[in-house]
């Protein structure tokens, strides 16, 4: 006798989704920080995130140039600056004639202050993000960001999401746009009446420790410090009593206190927007800013880094406590990544006796003036350089009939000329070229728009970088920048850790599988579900 239809067909029984997934980018982590600071943390921040979850031991941006921007929006979005169009923090714009911030859009107004701050969305964010195909998902979903800069709450949150929200340079508060909100919410409204960034301030920084004890650094006074305060000081303590006077609260993304800050924004989030108490999926997007704004002043070895993520492991202790009691264990998810790495000083390299070196952009546009006027007499022929690219005025070499590509090739063999530049490609090598993995070509492919990117991109030999000569920066393709830390931990999660090679946009797809909702429109790898089984 035939089965009816239904006994036939019975599911299999789905696989348990989380309630919350909790997305935390840690700003310019390198994945060596984990090591370098393991004997100082405690049990319950990183430690229980690497011991209890899935720690991919290398973990890799997939192209260049390693910023802030592109590289939330290549966490969120699974895809490359080459798909999602975020190529950088800001870029030339050959129309305009001028630089366009990563999340600017002038039509957008302000929620929660009266300046330019809250003049942001995601209007130039080319591609879905987790968030976004969340809510296409199941519009009872709840999606939400938070950070002290709006690029690292705006491009994780995407286009859909229900709220933004950065820290206001002028008050301290935090504040949204009229993109995802009409007004802030009343809880938001009574949270940055507590003026938080006041009462941190008011007790200066200091060690959280004995000085002595920060081995894993160099001594708080040296050569390659910069200064972050109004009395120009390198060593703690530091106060902030000039600030607190004239109420420039927002120099607390200088300090360890920016985190706790975004923590506690995310604590008052989580509970009153009842973010996993129901069926339906919640994400909420946390980044610490303040990891990377200390570490340019001071450079990745400094005591004043090394502090700022002892306290940030307490911060994140606070908050796994936080989820276990308000969530629940088992209903929660987190990843936790970095949006890039960061370099050595170079002249405490150099001191160490290995090569390094500051490059200087603007003799680079006077060097490359020269160059047009010798080759072509025509200096003008040069609009931009930005970001390791330059843009040519391809009118006017139309009018002047010069083979463009012919151009770009002699301009790349030129800049080989110049100290401190490793490799340079023309635009039609970059567009159309395709080599291994790994390949510094590759990388600079991977983050090259075919619309806004310029005609030459060029790379630095390791060890160099355009800054100043003391604090740091990022944006190369060396494994100091490249190589973040990468932890998956909580619902659907085993123990484990791997040294495969893994690379950052393998994180939304893998999220994705997890809360069985589609992965965003111009996500390409693979996910990581696999090790989880």
């Amino acid at each position: 006798m035939l089965l009816p239809f239904m006994a036939l067909a019975q599911p299999a029984t789905a696989p348990s989704k989380p309630k919350l997934v909790v997305g935390i980018v840690v700003d310019q982590m390198r994945n060596d920080f984990i090591y370098r600071y393991w004997d100082r943390f405690g049990n319950g921040g990183f430690k229980r995130l690497v011991n209890d979850g899935f720690y991919f031991k290398n973990t890799h941006y997939n192209y260049i140039p390693t910023f802030t921007g592109p590289g939330h929006c290549s966490i969120y979005t699974g895809a490359t600056p080459r798909s999602h169009g975020i190529i950088a923090n800001d870029w030339y714009d050959e129309k305009s004639d001028a630089m366009v911030y990563c999340t600017e859009d002038p039509s957008a107004e302000s929620i929660g202050c009266t300046n330019k701050y809250g003049k942001m969305s995601p209007t130039h964010q080319l591609s879905s993000t987790i968030g976004d195909e969340m809510k296409m998902s199941d519009p009872q979903s709840k999606v939400i960001a938070v950070s002290l800069k709006d690029r690292s709450a705006i491009l994780p949150a995407g286009h859909v999401a229900d709220a933004a929200y950065w820290m206001d340079q002028e008050s301290g508060n935090f504040i949204s746009s009229n993109w995802y909100l009409k007004e802030l919410p009343q809880w938001l409204k009574n949270h940055n009446a507590k003026n938080l960034p006041q009462k941190y301030l008011s007790n200066g920084w200091s060690t959280l420790y004995y000085p002595e004890s920060y081995t894993a650094s160099i001594g708080d006074a040296n050569e390659f410090e910069d200064t972050h305060n109004v009395e120009k000081k390198n060593t703690f303590p530091y106060t902030y009593k000039t600030e607190l006077e004239k109420k420039t609260y927002a120099v607390i993304r200088n300090t360890p206190f920016g985190n706790s800050i975004v923590k506690d924004l995310a604590i008052e989030c989580i509970r009153k927007e009842q973010l996993g108490k129901d069926s339906h999926p919640d994400l909420i997007s946390m980044s610490f800013s303040s990891t990377d704004i200390v570490q340019h002043i001071y450079g990745p070895r400094a005591m004043e880094v090394e502090d700022t993520y002892l306290r940030l492991d307490k911060d994140l202790e606070e908050f796994l406590n936080f989820l276990d009691k308000e969530i629940g264990k088992g209903n929660y998810t987190v990843f936790l990544t970095a949006d890039h790495g960061g370099a050595d000083v170079p002249s405490h390299l150099k001191q160490k006796k290995i090569p390094a070196g500051n490059f200087n952009e603007k003799k680079l546009v006077k060097d490359l003036r020269n160059y047009f006027k010798e080759q072509y007499n025509d200096s003008s022929l040069l609009l931009n350089v930005s970001n390791e690219q330059i843009f040519l005025d391809e009118t006017k070499m139309l009018n002047q009939k010069l083979n463009r590509d012919d151009v770009e090739k002699k301009l790349s063999v030129h800049l080989l000329t110049i100290d401190g530049i490793a490799e340079a490609y023309p635009s039609f090598i970059l567009k159309f070229n395709n080599e291994e993995a790994g390949d510094a070509l590759t990388l600079l492919r991977n983050g090259y728009n075919h619309v806004k990117s310029g005609n030459v991109a060029y790379v630095y030999k390791p060890g160099w970088m355009e800054h100043g000569n003391k604090g740091t920066t990022h944006g190369s393709g060396n494994v100091y920048d490249t190589h973040v830390p990468l932890i998956f931990y909580g619902c659907g999660i085993k123990k484990n850790s791997t040294f495969e090679h893994v690379v950052i946009t393998q994180i939304a797809p893998t999220v994705c599988e997890l809360i069985q909702v589609n992965r965003p429109n111009a996500t390409t790898s693979k996910p990581l579900n696999e090790f989880f089984k």
